[in-house]
């Protein structure tokens, strides 16, 4: 057989001639989506240090188990609210799969599905611990991120100490602000931050970098477009500000185009549709429970706060700063305009969570680092003198400027909010956990009343609804809610009113803490049929006719 095609000297060797016919070779590195999987030094690095920040906080807790002997409850977070609001749904999901609102006492509709906790309901179904289950998704959204913004800024910058720049400011930029009268940063635009316990929200932003990307991909004709849409669903499911956020920027990258002379025809306008409605679907969802469901539209009314604009302004002004310049050159595709979009995107966002329609409007700042630091990198080279000796140097410098103060500053505050003290659930006493594992091996159905810090813990870790614990939840009247079981465990409130008070709740259980407080089967008489102690804490079996 003659051979009809010979390699050049110097050009790699496609396919060799086999007895039988000829064999492709593989071409090294596994193909194209195995090589983009694959990490360069430098970027293994980023993404070392990348984990490494995240575990700070868990960290701090282990070590707290292993040096000190403390029972840790499994939290990974600088606020314990929200982790235990998260473990309670994991709880509900493995009963229901659908969750329900385990803050108070009277009985909630099962309504509510997100998938990321639906697994981890499945696994805790399964004998998995509800905080381990929780915790699985750590590594998941770390990686995620990781990769969303080293392909996102692998799309938008070309040269390669461009992307390294991108890379670590998209994942590490931080800068002091104002905030409530003192100098801090704001942990919520830092993403190894939302690693500390918002993995929701970590994984949102990777999904929506990825749609993003997808859809440029697949507005150039190539393929992404149910990848886009499917993403740009999860994302919205995971963490609906998000959803807003992503239908913002898609739109708007559409404009940002067609006001340069591209306009989308009719293919790419079918596939941002499909982008957008999918994206919609879980917010239409969200809004029905909002309507349906009073805990959900209670605790959207719980969570309004005002965060004033001007502290997240100050904390990126110099992402902003850098990045102005970047808006005089000219989108080259849909990706760069919807880079150029999402600032303004997210000022939409803020705005709408902040009025009557949404709540907790930091959230639409989550993921910003991203397209600011594409815009920096590009942006910052105009703003430097033109014959400044050693650029790369000072490029470098002033990268580690913008991100290390920051990080010490968020690693040093993490450590001190999660020292070990008194009242809160992140360690509590071993009599504690003794007596909330009888509550959650107990088969005898019935809520539990509590101190607000055990009680924030009870459906977390026993499955049973709470009389008060999160106040976002335990609506309507948590401070009233608060001042009563705390008058009742101190003995502060009359035996009559005591007694009428328990009566009338429905629970089936009193959980009393090791801090000091009153006897309660003196106060309560006859409705406490049974007292068990577990050292310094104490659970109180009520009689059964007062749950009717």
């Amino acid at each position: 057989m003659p051979r009809l095609w010979a390699p050049r000297r110097g050009m790699p060797r496609l396919w060799a001639p086999r007895r039988g016919g000829p064999r492709l070779a593989a071409p090294r590195g596994g193909g194209p989506r195995l090589a983009a999987l694959r990490l360069d030094r430098f970027e293994r690095l980023t993404l070392l240090a990348f984990a490494a920040f995240s575990a700070w906080v868990l960290a701090l807790d282990l070590w707290q188990v292993a040096a000190h002997g403390r029972v840790w409850t499994g939290t990974d977070g600088v606020y314990l609210v929200d982790q235990l609001q998260y473990l309670a749904w994991v709880q509900a999901a493995a009963h229901h799969l659908l969750i329900s609102n385990l803050f108070v006492l009277r009985p909630t509709p099962a309504d509510y599905l997100q998938p990321a906790i639906a697994l981890s309901g499945a696994l805790t179904a399964l004998g998995v611990a509800p905080w381990l289950a929780l915790l699985a998704w750590k590594p998941v959204a770390l990686v995620g991120c990781f990769y969303a913004a080293r392909t996102y800024v692998r799309c938008e910058l070309a040269r390669p100490g461009q992307r390294r720049a991108a890379l670590v400011l998209a994942l590490f930029f931080g800068s002091f602000t104002v905030l409530y009268g003192s100098v801090g940063v704001i942990g919520d635009l830092m993403p190894g931050f939302l690693s500390w316990g918002y993995v929701f929200g970590l994984l949102a932003v990777a999904l929506m970098a990825g749609a993003l990307v997808a859809h440029g991909s697949a507005r150039r004709g190539g393929r992404g477009g149910w990848a886009a849409a499917a993403m740009g669903a999860l994302a919205s499911l995971l963490h609906p500000w998000h959803g807003e956020l992503l239908i913002a920027v898609v739109v708007g990258g559409e404009l940002v185009l067609a006001a340069a002379g591209c306009p989308p025809g009719r293919r790419q306008l079918a596939r941002g549709a499909r982008t957008v409605l999918a994206t919609a679907a879980p917010l239409a969802y969200y809004a029905a429970l909002g309507r349906a469901d009073p805990s959900w539209r209670l605790a959207r009314v719980a969570s309004k706060h005002v965060f004033p604009l001007w502290w997240v302004a100050l904390a990126l002004a110099p992402l902003l700063l850098a990045a102005l310049p970047a808006y005089r050159e000219r989108p080259r595709g849909f990706l760069a305009a919807a880079t150029r979009a999402w600032p303004a995107a997210a000022l939409l966002v803020y705005a709408i969570s902040g009025s009557a329609l949404g709540a907790t409007p930091l959230h639409a700042f989550e993921g910003i680092t991203i397209p600011l630091a594409v815009l920096a990198v590009q942006g910052a080279p105009r703003l430097a003198p033109r014959r400044l000796p050693h650029p790369r140097a000072w490029a470098a410098l002033a990268v580690a400027a913008l991100t290390l103060p920051a990080a010490a500053y968020e690693l040093g505050y993490a450590r001190a909010l999660v020292a070990p003290r008194a009242g809160t659930a992140r360690f509590i006493t071993a009599g504690e956990r003794r007596a909330l594992r009888y509550l959650a091996r107990d088969p005898r159905p019935g809520g539990v009343i509590s101190r607000s810090y055990l009680g924030a813990l009870v459906p977390a870790a026993t499955g049973r609804t709470t009389y008060v614990g999160d106040c976002l939840w335990s609506q309507p009247g948590c401070d009233r809610r608060l001042v009563t079981v705390h008058e009742l465990f101190t003995g502060r409130l009359a035996p009559a009113a005591a007694r009428a008070f328990v009566s009338s709740s429905g629970a089936r259980f009193l959980l009393a803490d090791c801090r000091p407080g009153a006897e309660l089967s003196r106060v309560l008489g006859g409705l406490v049929t049974r007292v068990l102690r577990f050292g310094c804490a104490r659970v109180y079996v009520l009689a059964p006719a007062i749950t009717a």
